[in-house]
């Protein structure tokens, strides 16, 4: 089986500004068929995100964060529907998501103001993509004035991370969900077409072109 399949073709360095011409579509072939644990999933939806600038990088500065492969697919969140399945809790038609998502059309899957704070305040810290293309020290320095007013009323900078909060995931999806269905969660988002834009998505994204969630689709959902 011959698929499309995005991979990082260049990088653009610490202090650059990542184009579209960093990654690059390719044709490959899939295997045929799949193991027992496995699923065979056409890919709907892929995410485009500020952390993945890191992972353009030699380096991404995070243990927790593995740097891109030159010539290697990229990846990142994705929601798919599976068309073929030898998982024991998973059958064909389910939509399965994942936060490891190759940027391929189909796939072979194992079943984020300082004048103001008080003293002894903290401010949490989550989501600078103004900063990721600069290489600095993190977090991110502070302008001389403002770094006055923190040290003086001793207020604390830590970030946030979400892979901090695992456990709350699951329930969390599930409420979120159950919103959704019932018509409470309104949304914006900028949806590309083609897994040959996602490079053009991911550039869109870092410079502010997007309105709420960049995602790309890259098939249409033709289930019931």
């Amino acid at each position: 089986m011959i698929i499309q399949r995005v991979v990082l073709d260049s990088r653009p360095g610490k202090n650059g500004n990542p184009v579209a011409e960093n990654f690059r579509v390719e044709e490959v072939s899939l295997p045929d068929t799949i193991n027992e644990g496995q699923v065979r999933v056409r890919t709907l939806y892929l995410s485009v995100d500020p952390y993945m600038r890191c992972k353009m990088n030699e380096e991404t500065g995070a243990d927790y964060l593995a740097p891109w492969q030159l010539a290697q697919v990229a990846d990142g969140g994705g929601l798919g529907v599976i068309e073929e399945s030898k998982h024991q809790k998973l059958a064909k038609g389910d939509f399965v998501t994942s936060f490891y998502w190759p940027w391929q059309t189909k796939a072979i899957l194992d079943g984020n103001g300082l004048e103001k704070m008080n003293q002894n305040s903290h401010i949490i810290l989550c989501g600078q993509i103004s900063q990721y293309n600069k290489d600095v020290p993190y977090p991110p320095p502070l302008p001389p004035a403002v770094e006055a007013i923190q040290k003086e009323r001793n207020i604390t900078r830590e970030r946030f991370m979400v892979l901090n909060y695992k456990d709350r995931f699951e329930p969390g999806i599930l409420q979120l969900s159950q919103w959704f269905k019932e018509g409470k969660l309104k949304i914006k988002e900028t949806v590309a077409n083609g897994l040959e834009n996602m490079g053009v998505a991911f550039q869109s994204m870092m410079t502010g072109g997007n309105i709420g969630k960049q995602i790309v689709r890259i098939s249409e959902d033709s289930s019931p």
